[in-house]
């Protein structure tokens, strides 16, 4: 009976060493992918430089050589770039002391003042950045809109109309 037991119990070790050989490789392998789904490898992580655009509508008109350029009331101000959440800062760079002024073709930004700026060094693989200029509100960006070129960003504005705001009544 001994040999008969000794015979059931091998049996029985040798069927539940595959099964955990399997559960074994079944966590090996959802460990890795894991790690692969953290790491993001096909995510390109590298700083990249930024340009910032925006136009604006008070600022000062240049004379003499430099006429259909402006003076943006922004200028020497920092732009800071921050994550999605707003509160870690990423970048920092400052405003132009100079801009182009916007023909009649860039409809609702027609007299605008528009400047491009760079700014380097911007982590890449983000979900979205918070941009800000001059202390003043944050702006959402993604990564494309970021990595996007001066001429890009000038036929954007071509295309965009500005919101419809009311003047306050001031009558009564």
């Amino acid at each position: 009976m001994s040999d008969f037991t000794n015979e059931n119990s091998e049996r029985s070790r040798r069927r539940k060493r595959p099964a955990l050989w399997g559960v074994a490789g079944v966590a090996a392998i959802a460990a890795v992918a894991t790690g692969l789904l953290m790491w993001k490898p096909w995510v390109d992580k590298a700083p990249f430089t930024a340009s910032v655009s925006f136009a604006t509508r008070t600022s000062t008109d240049s004379t003499g050589e430099d006429a259909g350029t402006c003076v943006p009331n922004s200028s020497g101000e920092p732009i800071v770039i921050y994550d999605q959440t707003g509160k870690r800062k990423l970048a920092e760079g400052v405003t132009s002391s100079k801009g182009q002024r916007l023909s009649s073709e860039f409809g609702d930004f027609a007299g605008y003042c528009f400047t491009s700026d760079r700014v380097e060094g911007i982590p890449s693989g983000q979900d979205g950045y918070m941009v800000q200029i001059g202390g003043g509100t944050m702006s959402p960006m993604s990564e494309r809109d970021l990595r996007a070129s001066v001429d890009q960003q000038l036929a954007k504005l071509k295309t965009v109309k500005l919101p419809d705001v009311k003047e306050p009544d001031i009558s009564q």
